[in-house]
């Protein structure tokens, strides 16, 4: 009888087993199928009616000053004094005279602040604090030929006033995309969005019909 006990467990354990891992199996090939829908690529950022850094076109002077950080000309530069000063440090990198500065903040998280090299003003754009990209890449990049940024959420040229900046828009879902930016007199205005929507809800709805 214990024989018969003893085995009975061992089969519904069994059972029970290949079902936990057949229901681990299901929830992986879940989760790759919904990252692989989620995630941006160059061909969603594609759009014929975007800004162009040739249409934004700036010399590019031989030499730029190395100022002192303007502290008083924004609160990101008192705040972020240190990232900004090593930046200054490296020159210029976009629209002729200017800096573009860009550093984490969090996982999968940017921000960055734009410095005249000639003044050491720094320059933010408003209505913006920040940028997610979870579900971008470098692949996005290709989007952009010709930009020189070394950072994947960012596009720009040192000789263009066009910056783009890539994830979701201060880290909102629903604002999701790339962002287009001028700078204009001193200020970074948004001239342009491509907005992306992925859609995975079928995803979704065939997994929770699946349980």
């Amino acid at each position: 009888m214990w024989k018969h006990t003893i085995l009975a467990v061992a089969i519904a354990f069994a059972a029970s087993d290949c079902s936990m891992r057949e229901q681990r199996r299901q929830q992986d090939d879940f989760s790759s199928a919904f990252h692989k829908c989620r995630f941006v690529t160059s061909t969603d950022l594609a759009d014929k009616d975007a800004p162009t850094f040739a249409s934004y076109r700036v010399a590019v002077p031989q030499f730029t000053d190395r100022p002192r950080l303007d502290l008083k000309s924004n609160p990101t530069a008192r705040m972020y004094r240190t990232v900004l000063r090593h930046e200054i440090a490296q020159g210029s990198n976009f629209a002729g005279h200017y800096r573009v500065a860009v550093w984490g903040c969090g996982s999968s998280c940017a921000t960055f602040a734009v410095v005249n090299l000639n003044t050491g003003r720094v320059i933010t754009p408003e209505e913006f604090s920040d940028t997610s990209g979870v579900y971008f890449d470098e692949d996005d990049q290709k989007a952009f030929p010709g930009s020189q940024s070394e950072d994947w959420l960012f596009a720009f040229r040192k000789d263009s006033r066009l910056l783009v900046v890539l994830g979701d828009f201060n880290e909102d879902k629903s604002r999701e995309g790339a962002f287009y930016f001028v700078l204009d007199h001193e200020r970074l205005r948004l001239i342009h969005s491509t907005l992306v929507k992925k859609n995975c809800e079928d995803l979704v709805q065939k997994d929770a019909s699946a349980r």
